[in-house]
């Protein structure tokens, strides 16, 4: 009787502690990072200027934002950093060099395994140019195959498998966790003649069936799996798709349907430069804002058991920055002053000056509210948006009192789930 008590006590002790003792996997996401080489400004002027005016990111403290954001890591006990695309400005391969030496190489000294997909700004680009006052010059870009040399120590020269159509490829992260690290990019479709990088994104027939076959060898092995992967899986907000398209890739929700009955339930993703997370069907597409764009946030996951907790964080200063104001609020205004100049070119110029300048304000108020996520119209705003309407209807058009009143409303008012702190059950 004694034995079977002492049996008894031990399998209670063994079922209490179980739970716990799973080990957590703590990982860091950052996204397009966009890092713009220094060398790359060989004398600022116009050409530059130009370029900056017509642009949101903030190009010229890239290296400043790497920097915080690696010694950031440093400070953590994370120990895996996945970074889905556009690691470079546009594709120069000095910046990848950059990227390599002053902030990945740091990192994977310091014992962190990170894994890296190109963006469409990263490949054969050929916007990939040097700035000398007035003039602008092409500079060297990078291949396919030499992205993959690059990174090398960064996911591509330990993968398990690897895509034949593209630069995916799958890599075992722990004995129980393997990264679904996804090339939707048309890298090859870019034409120097024409100076075209293409910006949409798709998934090939080829690609589709490395992913199935992949997703069911780890199902076949008792594997977890969670992909990356640069364009989004889904789209984040009504009307996405219509108004600004190229940040989703073809097929999406079918290829999540796909994805989700061979046992995908998060993809980390970016491009977009927002804070996001979304889901279909039971496929989580979490979408992680941009370093250079306003908040300049990164994401902390742990992974325990089948539990992944996400949690948001930001760079709130960099070295060298001394205006007279925060550099949160620096880089909000930065961003604002891009929307600006980004809906000017959206927005019907035949539209009366007094309301399209209220249409183009009230807009970049709420894309800066979805690029920190968690956004939500408040009353007073929502009175606004309502005023705005009715006068795009009365002095210009009612197709566009239309458009206006539904775009503002999905883009400012966030639907579920949460897009900062959130869980999710990956089994």
């Amino acid at each position: 009787m004694e034995i079977i008590k002492k049996i008894w006590t031990c399998i209670m002790s063994l079922l209490l502690v179980a739970p716990s003792s799973v080990a957590q996997v703590q990982i860091a996401v950052v996204s397009d990072v966009h890092v713009m080489d220094p060398s790359l400004l060989r004398e600022d002027g116009k050409a530059f200027s130009d370029y900056i005016s017509q642009d949101r990111k903030m190009l010229r403290e890239s290296t400043s934002l790497l920097s915080a954001f690696t010694d950031s890591i440093l400070n953590s006990s994370v120990k895996y950093l996945l970074i889905p695309g556009d690691l470079t400005k546009d594709g120069e391969l000095v910046s990848h060099r950059y990227l390599i030496d002053n902030c990945l190489s740091r990192l994977r000294n310091a014992g962190i395994t990170i894994l890296v997909v190109p963006g469409n700004h990263d490949v054969n680009n050929p916007h990939a140019v040097a700035y000398d006052g007035a003039r602008k010059t092409r500079v060297a870009t990078v291949s396919r195959s030499e992205f993959a040399q690059m990174y090398k120590d960064y996911g591509y020269g330990n993968a398990i498998a690897r895509d034949t159509a593209s630069l995916s490829y799958v890599y075992q992260l722990t004995p129980t966790l393997r990264v679904l690290a996804l090339d939707a990019t048309e890298s090859d479709q870019n034409d120097f003649n024409k100076d075209i990088c293409v910006t949409p994104g798709r998934l090939r027939p080829a690609t589709l069936l490395f992913i199935k076959e992949q997703l069911a060898n780890a199902k076949k092995q008792g594997v977890t799996v969670i992909g990356m992967m640069h364009h989004g899986l889904l789209q984040h907000w009504e009307y996405q798709n219509k108004m600004i398209p190229g940040y989703v890739i073809e097929n999406s929700r079918s290829i999540a349907s796909m994805m989700y009955k061979a046992g995908l339930r998060v993809m980390l993703t970016g491009h977009s430069h927002a804070q996001d997370i979304t889901q279909y069907k039971g496929v989580y597409d979490v979408e992680t804002g941009s370093l250079v764009s306003y908040p300049s946030p990164y994401r902390l996951i742990t992974l325990q058991g089948d539990k992944m907790k996400i949690t948001t964080h930001h760079i709130r200063t960099i070295k060298g920055y001394s205006g007279n104001i925060s550099f949160k609020d620096y880089s909000k205004s930065y961003e604002t002053r891009g929307f600006n100049t980004f809906l000017q070119k959206v927005i019907p110029t035949q539209m009366p000056d007094s309301v399209r300048t209220k249409a183009i304000d009230f807009l970049s108020d709420m894309m800066i509210k979805n690029y920190a996520g968690d956004e939500k119209i408040t009353d007073a705003e929502e009175a606004q948006r309502i005023q705005i309407a009715n006068m795009i209807r009365k002095s210009y058009s009612f197709k566009w009192s239309i458009i206006f009143r539904r775009v503002s409303k999905a883009i400012g008012n966030d639907t579920a789930p949460a897009d900062n702190d959130f869980s999710i059950d990956i089994k």
